[in-house]
């Protein structure tokens, strides 16, 4: 499970900003509100198997970590995105099981 909770951030932090950037500031509300989805799911996740406090630093800290790594290849290699959303996906269904 907590493999699971990990691995989902990547794929919500695609969905939440994608690779495509826009002269406007209107995004596409399905995509966003199922990377909110995701971002809960994999809160819950980690908290499940570490417990509420520690799950919740823990996820925080991934956030942090894992925003960090998307922003900057989002910026400078942004054909890499697609591929890393697959294999954290491919990662946590690896973590259901």
């Amino acid at each position: 499970m907590i493999l699971t909770g990990a691995c989902l951030l990547w794929p919500s932090l695609h969905l939440l900003y994608g690779t495509q950037e826009t002269r406007t500031h209107k995004r596409a509300t399905l995509p966003f509100l199922f990377g909110l989805n995701l971002l809960f799911i994999s809160l819950l996740f980690l908290s499940f198997g570490l417990g509420l406090e520690q799950g919740l630093f823990y996820w925080l800290f991934a956030l942090m970590a894992f925003a960090l790594g998307f922003v900057q290849l989002r910026i400078w290699k942004p054909s890499w995105v697609p591929l890393i959303t697959v294999s954290s996906l491919i990662g946590a269904l690896y973590g259901l099981v």
